[in-house]
């Protein structure tokens, strides 16, 4: 049809999508031929793997593997049905009980993806007369949340407790206000200030705070709660969840807060009410993930030990990092355009090692980096190789200081 053709050429970065594939440079939909190993196959070539988010290398675990399998054999391949109606296995409870144990939290609710769960609780919860006040780089489904909800929007700087506290202030007492951030936030890898936050939301009557631990569960934490362990406030967070698609090895994710909060969400959240439920197998999978960490809570401590010894072999080469304070690393660069961003995971691919590079919408329109993400499997020789393919790639493309490419070039 005529409507879809124009649809597309109107789409205002077609051009350039069309320049980079012709080029080969078009970074996006590659497809896998393997698990999400450490080193995995793209097209029939291994590489080494930093654009994955299987921080804790369960997706391949023989247990967690072993799990879907045997769920799958027994409940079949899908639930075909709602939550609602009869997409409930015992898995799920199962798996919402294990989570909120492992929480400390009073209930947990299983949704079908860690998208759906944001989309769900915030839109479920907030109303039109009520306030979500995102930081200006919350994901997009905290964002899309809350924009289904209806609820009147805010935003504030990116970790600015001070326009947060100013905005609190303006709002009326009697408004419900949910302030929505990111424990780690994935483009860049910081954390927010969760306990300073915490605290500021419990001073204003009918405030809450709803933290999302997609790339912190795993990860931060003694073990392995997230960003708001890390802090030392998990108790503070109202609302607080989770996706199983990353540190977890699976698909889905989950809610943990207020009974209360739950029961609505399960009365009245569409998201949860009309989407298929998960299926069993992944259900089974995020259940096994979460046993193997409780047994080994040395997990994420091990993850995080790589991250240090990839941002030490990286800046012993002069290679610059920014601050790691998650399992995201990412490169600050000396030109931050997106085709740089872009030239360079293509040069990093032909080099053997996979990135994502990051550009709009993600970030801001006309900024580019590239991002890695570290995995438990990664082995010191795998680091060592990949630190010598980024100095090498970067200083061949002038995007190192002066001062390192004159040394990797000596």
């Amino acid at each position: 049809m005529s409507f879809f053709r124009d649809r597309l050429e109107a789409y205002p970065r077609l051009a350039d999508i069309e320049v980079a594939r012709s080029a080969g440079y078009w970074p996006y939909y590659k497809t896998v031929e393997s698990a999400a190993h450490a080193r995995f196959t793209i097209e029939g070539t291994d590489y080494i793997n930093f654009g994955s988010n299987n921080y804790l290398s369960l997706s391949y675990h023989p247990r967690v593997v072993e799990a879907a399998q045997q769920a799958t054999s027994k409940y079949g391949t899908g639930v075909t049905g709602s939550r609602l109606l009869n997409g409930t296995l015992d898995l799920h409870l199962t798996l919402e009980h294990e989570l909120a144990e492992f929480y400390g939290a009073p209930a947990a609710l299983v949704f079908s993806t860690g998208y759906v769960a944001n989309v769900a609780t915030i839109s479920g919860l907030l109303t039109r007369r009520d306030y979500a006040i995102l930081d200006k780089d919350a994901h997009n489904s905290l964002l899309t949340g809350a924009q289904l909800s209806g609820a009147q929007m805010k935003r504030f700087a990116h970790n600015d407790l001070g326009r947060l506290e100013r905005i609190l202030d303006d709002l009326p007492a009697d408004a419900g206000k949910c302030v929505i951030v990111d424990g780690v936030y994935s483009m860049g890898g910081e954390t927010a200030p969760l306990a300073e936050m915490a605290a500021l939301c419990h001073r204003y009557p009918n405030t809450f705070i709803l933290d999302d631990e997609a790339h912190g569960v795993g990860v931060l934490g003694d073990r392995g709660l997230g960003a708001a362990e890390m802090y030392g406030c998990v108790s503070d967070m109202d609302l607080l969840t989770i996706t199983f698609s990353k540190s977890l090895g699976s698909c889905g994710g989950a809610l943990m807060g207020s009974p209360d909060a739950i029961e609505l969400l399960k009365l009245d959240a569409a998201p949860l009410i009309f989407t298929a439920s998960n299926t069993p197998g992944s259900i089974a999978a995020a259940l096994e993930s979460i046993r193997v960490l409780r047994e080994d809570p040395t997990m994420p401590a091990r993850l995080r030990a790589n991250v240090q010894l990839f941002v030490s072999l990286l800046t012993e080469r002069g290679v610059p990092v920014k601050s790691a304070e998650s399992a995201i690393i990412t490169i600050p660069l000396e030109r931050r355009d997106e085709i740089s961003a872009v030239v360079l995971a293509r040069e990093l691919l032909d080099a053997g090692v996979f990135v994502n590079p990051v550009v709009a919408p993600a970030v801001p329109k006309g900024l580019g980096s590239i991002r890695l993400s570290l995995m438990l499997d990664h082995t010191p020789a795998m680091l060592e190789e990949a630190a010598e393919v980024l100095l090498k790639v970067l200083a061949d493309n002038d995007q190192l200081p002066v001062e390192s490419a004159a040394v990797s070039r000596s």
